[in-house]
């Protein structure tokens, strides 16, 4: 291996450390967010160029190789499940299970998301705290909605009570992708899907979406600690890389100090 594949080592390794550091980093910052699912990386061996008897003498049955590098792949998503968080809110919502809750975007487009932090805007339509409207099949036009307390059950009906009265206004659905790793996170705790996949809606057996708790929240999934000894571990490979890519510059320096 030449000096400059010994740089194009270092900086693979650098640039993967980088992209490891951004997103442990994002998972940090991110510990408090409601129903966010922690990021993850994965790396990748670059081009392995097998060693022969040709280029080196070998001992028999050595298996050896130069390796070009390592990348990192595109950053995965866990969407393990996250603890509860208690509120006062009848609006709050979590999801024991793998379903998502479905809201609108500015374009109209079905987004979804674990964040059931949800209330009620002026017009009375159920919205997330960024005012998109929530996916329900309604019964009863929200404008209609009697007062009272909201209730709603494990599978997503919401009924108002007031008094002795109970109104039937609605269900919450849920959706659920064939493939998780359809999902494509848009940066604002909610997910995109790709185009094509089957999209299955809680309209129909919803026990296999999981179940809604009301006055509850899911917490993130970030391990704290866990995250905090991934980002010191990822910060010293960082810093041998560094290293490495430096003492290699060096030796070039004086290679072609000599060829001069």
């Amino acid at each position: 291996m030449n000096l400059n594949s010994l740089l194009h080592v270092s900086r693979s390794g650098v640039n993967g450390m980088q992209k490891k550091m951004d997103v442990t980093s994002n998972n940090i910052a991110n510990v408090n967010t409601t129903g966010y699912k922690e990021k993850q990386v994965s790396f990748r061996e670059l081009l392995n160029n097998p060693t022969t008897n040709n280029d080196a003498p070998l001992a028999a049955n050595a298996q050896v190789a130069l390796s070009r590098g390592t990348g990192a792949d595109e950053q995965s998503v866990n969407f393990s499940q996250g603890s509860y968080l208690q509120t006062n809110s009848p609006y709050d919502f979590a999801i024991q299970g793998a379903g998502f809750f479905g809201v609108r975007d500015a374009d109209n487009q079905l987004v979804l998301t674990r964040d059931g932090n949800f209330g009620r805007d002026e017009v009375g339509r159920l919205v997330n705290n960024r005012g998109q409207a929530v996916e329900m099949n309604l019964t009863v036009p929200y404008q209609e909605w009697p007062t009272g307390t909201p209730v709603v059950d494990t599978y997503g009906n919401v009924s108002i009570v007031d008094g002795g009265t109970t109104t039937n206004v609605g269900r919450l659905v849920m959706y659920l992708p064939e493939n998780n790793e359809n999902l494509i996170a848009d940066g604002n705790n909610q997910y995109s899907v790709v185009a094509g996949t089957n999209l299955a809606t809680s309209d129909a057996n919803p026990e296999l979406f999981g179940d809604i708790a009301q006055n509850r929240l899911e917490n993130s999934n970030v391990n704290l600690a866990q995250s905090m000894t991934d980002m010191i571990a990822t910060q010293r490979a960082y810093s041998l890389n560094t290293r490495v890519l430096q003492s290699t510059d060096e030796m070039l320096s004086v290679v072609n100090r000599f060829t001069e």
